[in-house]
């Protein structure tokens, strides 16, 4: 019979995944990516949980099921990635924009907000006022555009989708503009 009180059997009893072999690969990453990997299942996490409360007000019973399950492995997987144990916070979003001091994001949303709050203030128009990044760990993940929509650090492509779209209402942001 194991003991209670050992941290181990503990731990990989609040976090089942610490178990898998694979879980040894991914903390042998370097620091930031663990950090970056971390940080992005966190948000799926949340993400995930929003659409299970939606499918479970909708009464749909099996996807609001689905979605709470992928919320409990991304929070376990990014449990693993980020040594919760430790302490350590994961690191938040940075919007960096030349000129600009940076600033601290909760989440995509707010990173956009930031921005557009920034270049409304400027006075510059959305022509002439230059792009901000996203960084997580200090490795860029995003690259907000002019009109607040955040794009993938990769150059532009014809049917590249945005990571984070300012026009499509959140559960904390309700639609106000037409797409």
């Amino acid at each position: 019979m194991s003991d209670p009180t050992n941290r181990q059997a503990s731990t990989l009893v609040r976090n089942p995944v610490l178990a898998l072999p694979a879980v040894r690969a991914l903390q042998a990453l370097a620091p930031e990516l663990r950090a970056l990997l971390a940080v992005l299942l966190l948000d799926l996490r949340r993400d995930a949980r929003e659409r299970s409360e939606k499918n479970w007000k909708a009464r749909k019973a099996f996807m609001a099921a689905y979605w709470s399950v992928v919320a409990v492995y991304a929070g376990h997987i990014a449990g693993a990635l980020s040594n919760q144990q430790s302490g350590r916070r994961t690191p938040k979003m940075i919007v960096r924009q030349d000129g600009y001091p940076d600033l601290a994001a909760r989440d995509w949303t707010e990173a956009s907000d930031f921005y557009a709050a920034r270049r409304d203030h400027s006075g510059l128009g959305a022509s002439r006022f230059p792009d901000a990044s996203v960084l997580l760990a200090d490795i860029p993940v995003g690259r907000i555009s002019y009109n607040g929509r955040i794009w993938p650090p990769t150059p532009w492509q014809r049917d590249m989708q945005p990571i984070h779209d300012n026009r499509i209402a959140t559960p904390d942001r309700p639609q106000t503009r037409q797409l």
